[in-house]
């Protein structure tokens, strides 16, 4: 069986107004300490020089002059290389006019940004550094700008610098051959290869002289007049407005993680089943349960099974504490106030509960198990409640051996002997989950009725419980919400089942749900 859990906007409101005050809080809280807290750092300010690098080539042929430039590099590339210590260790040798330490150059890379803006042709490099003080924030702004430039000079001239050293080796060895040479040694050669060298160095320092690099001042830094950190306002506005996201994350967390049942109308969204009453949690050690809310159940009972006689209500639990015992005393008690032929009868042979709670003497009335054992002479034992309101139990006093077996063997037989005798037959069954008892019975009902404790149930544990049954082919009627905490219940509009006109005159009185219940003797 397949279920949609989708959200809907019903469950959104309800999230929100569930966390409002602690998401609020929480807001309140964070918000004002982060406040407070940017109020004590320290102001930081953001001073910004602006590069432009070019993608092409200066033309300078209409006026005779050869320029070397730069090679073209990426964006990327100027990034990096703004970036890198060589160029920060030059900005704060300009700056401060020693040679800077590694903790100063880290220190100024981890207040340097360097932004591209990418034009295609050219693209603009910002050049973004913090201080907190605007002019020293200023002049690292400018020095690193200049620093770039400079990088990128020497890019250009970086193989005129080689050419240029070799001329002028070679020069300085014809010299030194010069200087060595007698006097009746021819030599126009040298001369000659001399004056050719000459020239060429000449060129090439007038080539140095002009190589240009890629990169260039477009704008100064100034000093800037407005700080950027901190900002009390704005950081406390984040603050509070992430609060109130890991507040709500949270409770989302811990719905995620919570399978419990938390009310009825979960109880009906995870089963599909309709809740066809609702049963507040009544003190320890007591199992009478309001006469108003048995009605309701009694009513969709008969509803359910208006066409069967006699009606065989089998009630059940995923385990342990779920109230199925005190919904069968109620469910079955509620017809016999309306004069139905009733039958209770005691199938939990784990752990039996009927009996004690009628008073019954397991030396004085017949047990289930005996009745099995001898179904000829079943004989259940009548009980009062009230003037006039009689019905009959067949209650079990002890656990049974082997009792799966028993039950499969015997139940269906003994239910075929009483049926003639009742309008009205309700079986306490054991917990489905733990143990095959009720999958043996349940066929041989008219329908279940699946106890579920609210709050304390688990949707696992209730989902495989039904599909469990419908695996086997049973009718399910519906779920019963027990032992609901007081104040909470389903919305209006709910399942018509609630807590109707309340509870009435109290647990204790005669003719309440706690009814003061007498054994009368053999049915």
């Amino acid at each position: 069986m397949e279920h949609d859990n989708e959200p809907t906007l019903r469950d959104l409101f309800a999230l929100l107004r569930r966390g409002l005050l602690f998401a609020a809080g929480a807001a309140v809280v964070v918000g004002s300490a982060t406040f407070f807290i940017s109020r004590t750092l320290p102001p930081s300010y953001e001073a910004r020089a602006t590069l432009v690098a070019s993608a092409q080539d200066p033309n300078q042929r209409d006026f005779g002059v050869t320029l070397v430039t730069a090679p073209t590099l990426d964006v990327a590339t100027y990034q990096a290389a703004i970036r890198s210590r060589q160029v920060l260790a030059e900005a704060l040798r300009e700056v401060t006019g020693v040679t800077p330490s590694s903790i100063a150059v880290d220190d100024l890379y981890a207040a340097l940004i360097v932004r591209a803006e990418d034009a295609r042709t050219s693209s603009l490099l910002r050049v973004l550094v913090r201080d907190d003080e605007p002019t020293v924030a200023r002049d690292l702004a400018n020095a690193v700008a200049a620093a770039a430039v400079n990088w990128d000079e020497l890019r250009a001239t970086r193989s005129l610098e080689t050419i240029i050293e070799s001329l002028q080796a070679q020069i300085a060895s014809i010299d030194a051959e010069l200087a060595a040479a007698a006097d009746d040694t021819p030599v126009e050669g040298l001369v000659r290869n001399r004056a050719e060298l000459q020239l060429q160095l000449s060129s090439a320092r007038a080539l140095r002289t002009a190589a240009v690099g890629r990169l260039e001042l477009l704008e100064a830094a100034e000093a800037p007049r407005d700080r950027v950190a901190p900002r009390p306002t704005r950081n406390a506005a984040l603050a509070g407005l992430l609060a109130v996201f890991l507040t709500y994350g949270l409770l989302l967390l811990r719905d995620a993680l919570d399978t419990r049942v938390r009310g009825p109308e979960d109880l009906a969204a995870i089963t599909e089943l309709p809740v066809l009453a609702e049963f507040p949690k009544v003190a320890t050690g007591r199992r009478g349960l309001p006469m108003e809310a048995a009605s309701y159940l009694r009513t969709a009972i008969s509803f359910a099974t208006h066409d069967q006689h006699p009606k065989v209500i089998l009630v059940t639990s995923t385990g342990a504490g779920h109230g199925k015992s005190s919904v069968s005393i109620a469910l079955t008690e509620s017809f016999a106030r309306q004069h139905y032929q009733t039958l209770l009868i005691d199938a939990d042979l784990r752990k039996p509960v009927i009996g004690r709670e009628y008073g019954l003497d397991f030396l004085e009335h017949q047990s289930l198990r005996e009745a099995l054992g001898d179904i000829g002479q079943a004989a259940p034992t009548r009980v009062r409640i009230a003037e006039g309101v009689e019905f009959d139990v067949l209650p079990s006093f002890e656990a049974a051996p082997n009792p799966t077996e028993l039950l499969a063997n015997w139940m269906r037989p003994l239910l075929e002997r009483l049926r003639p005798h009742y309008d009205v037959i309700v079986i306490d069954s054991a917990p489905v989950l733990p143990v095959a008892d009720t999958l043996t019975i349940a066929p041989h009902a008219s329908g279940v009725i699946f106890s579920v404790s609210v709050p304390d149930a688990d949707r696992r544990s209730v989902l495989n419980g039904v599909a469990l049954l419908r695996r086997v082919g049973v009718k399910v009627f519906g779920t019963v919400a027990a032992n609901i905490p007081a104040g909470q219940r389903s919305g209006a509009g709910g399942y018509g089942y609630g807590y109707g006109y309340g509870y009435g005159a109290g647990y204790g009185a005669p003719e309440d749900g706690e009814a003061k219940r007498v054994p009368v003797g053999k049915a």
